[in-house]
């Protein structure tokens, strides 16, 4: 994979993690949706075990989310929404796995 693909794959997952604290943008899933690119590009068994351990967190950051919805029905509406951070923090690892594999060579 090339220098600049490297890129591009790097600035869209950078406007995933943007997505996630921005409402109505898919940040996971554009997230999810970079590393997707890259691990067909790739196709090393570095790049296939990223794939599938941030598929994995993401899924499961996803069932986090919909258990804490029913709170955000009692919560008043200043509240601080906490699913919102373990999404973020979902995605961010996703993204420094993706940065270590590029660096370590996968």
């Amino acid at each position: 994979m090339g220098t600049w693909q490297l890129l591009l794959v790097g600035l869209v997952m950078l406007l995933g993690l943007l997505g996630v604290v921005t409402p109505g943008v898919p940040g996971p899933l554009i997230v999810w949706a970079g590393t997707l690119w890259w691990t067909m590009t790739e196709l090393s068994a570095l790049a296939w075990a990223v794939l599938v351990g941030g598929t994995a967190l993401l899924l499961l950051d996803q069932a986090v989310v919909r258990l804490l919805a029913p709170a955000r029905r009692t919560a008043a509406p200043a509240a601080e929404e906490p699913w919102g951070t373990t999404t973020l923090l979902a995605c961010l690892v996703v993204v420094a796995a993706w940065v270590a594999a590029v660096v370590l060579g996968g």
